[in-house]
């Protein structure tokens, strides 16, 4: 099995950001995390905050969300990464994340998404999709990262994408990573 240096790239860079995380959550005390998925507010929000009448208000929780988001008004975000070999990387509509690179080109719906409770700035997602490479190898894949927005308007992300990849009459199973900055329109 070959390891691609974005592999190891992306791995160092997820394990870095999440020692970081883990060491400034437990240094100053016990810090809870909890994923909360994109819909539904945080179980210590909802413990907390017992309105007296019983209709949910999803404009509070779609607000929290967007102070956490990159900016941008248009829904449509490009910037550079690696993915497939060194890549021009986007977001439409935060629902399609894509690649197309020196090696080929790779596509993912993103069908979940949420974000950690508490201090921890990432937001994660996963989505399945596919990749081309030049080679004559395709094959689906399913996409499983985290966001960090950083300044207005831009974000950094990383991601594992295990695959599947077909090459002419093999079947290989394997491992991808991508990492990279985006702007947002």
């Amino acid at each position: 099995m070959k390891i691609k240096i974005s592999s190891i790239a992306a791995f160092a860079v997820v394990s870095t950001l999440s020692f970081g995380a883990f060491a400034s959550a437990t240094a100053g005390g016990e810090e809870q995390w909890q994923i909360v998925e994109e819909n539904q507010a945080p179980a210590s929000t909802q413990a907390a905050a017992k309105p007296s009448n019983t209709q949910s208000k999803p404009a509070a929780n779609s607000s929290n969300r967007s102070s956490r988001s990159s900016g941008g008004n248009s829904g449509f975000k490009i910037g550079m990464g690696l993915d497939q070999g060194l890549s021009i990387v986007g977001q439409i509509n935060n629902t399609v994340n894509f690649a197309v690179g020196n090696d080929g080109i790779a596509a993912d719906y993103i069908f979940s998404r949420g974000r950690f409770d508490g201090d921890v700035p990432f937001n994660w997602y996963a989505g399945v999709g596919g990749q081309i490479q030049r080679s004559d190898k395709f094959g689906p894949r399913v996409a499983l990262g985290v966001e960090l927005p950083f300044a207005k308007s831009w974000d950094a992300y990383a991601q594992l994408t295990p695959n599947l990849m077909f090459d002419k009459s093999d079947l290989k199973l394997g491992i991808g990573a991508g990492i990279g900055v985006r702007y947002s329109f």
